[in-house]
């Protein structure tokens, strides 16, 4: 399984299911990933003052992700709008990603939409 994330306060089931849907999905497509849980920085440097909730690398294939159980904050997503190659993706459960979709596509920010859906499983929406 995997370590408690350190944002506890997103710890809810809902939020504990999709990261595991979400970790399971990225280690199965051969990528080493890291779970913030407090211990151990997963920050790239690039994003100073943003924690992913997960950080995968496959090689040369780096993806930061935000997982969405609440009302998101797109101060932080803004950062965004230049990855340098880094993917971002925001994992949301269904009753967010419409809210989700709208903001990303208002503010122009470079990520990949996914939602969680009840089986548990990820489907791209944008």
């Amino acid at each position: 399984m995997f370590k408690k994330p350190l944002n506890y306060n997103k710890m809810d089931s809902e939020y504990l299911n999709i990261l595991g849907t979400v970790t399971e999905h990225l280690r199965s497509r051969g990528y080493d990933v890291k779970i913030n849980n407090g211990k151990k920085k997963i920050r790239p440097r690039t994003l100073k003052g943003f924690m992913p909730d997960v950080h995968a690398l496959n090689g040369a294939d780096e993806i930061i992700v935000e997982i969405l159980t609440d009302d998101p904050d797109m101060r932080k997503w803004k950062r965004f709008a230049s990855t340098d190659g880094k993917r971002f993706w925001i994992i949301a459960p269904q009753r967010s990603v419409d809210s989700v979709r709208t903001r990303i596509e208002a503010f122009g920010v470079a990520a990949e939409v996914y939602r969680c859906n009840g089986n548990m499983k990820l489907e791209r929406i944008l």
